[in-house]
């Protein structure tokens, strides 16, 4: 993934870019937005593709292996400083469906 304060690949999400010392783990984390599968595997592999930083949470109960309604959403967050570009990407990735 890339570092969202100069754009250089950083290793793994709790790293510390080694160009600028940006500590990703100390990032202020916004939600991106609220999905329900399979959208969240789609969105997944575009900030994938692009670098862009981001966690994915689901609110899984292993005792119920299907999840409907309000179990089944995906909450999507990236570090605040990156989120215009990943809404950007989200609503170019709309447009195209359209």
């Amino acid at each position: 993934m890339n570092c969202p304060q100069c754009e250089h690949q950083i290793e793994s999400a709790d790293a510390i870019c080694q160009h600028c010392g940006f500590d990703l783990s100390s990032a202020a984390w916004v939600v991106l937005t609220k999905v329900y599968p399979p959208d969240d595997l789609i969105i997944e592999s575009l900030l994938n593709s692009y670098g862009i930083p981001h966690k994915i949470l689901r609110r899984e109960v292993p005792q119920m292996p299907v999840t409907v309604g309000p179990l089944a959403e995906v909450i999507v967050i990236v570090p605040e400083q990156i989120l215009a570009q990943a809404k950007a990407l989200l609503q170019e990735l709309e447009d195209q469906s359209e």
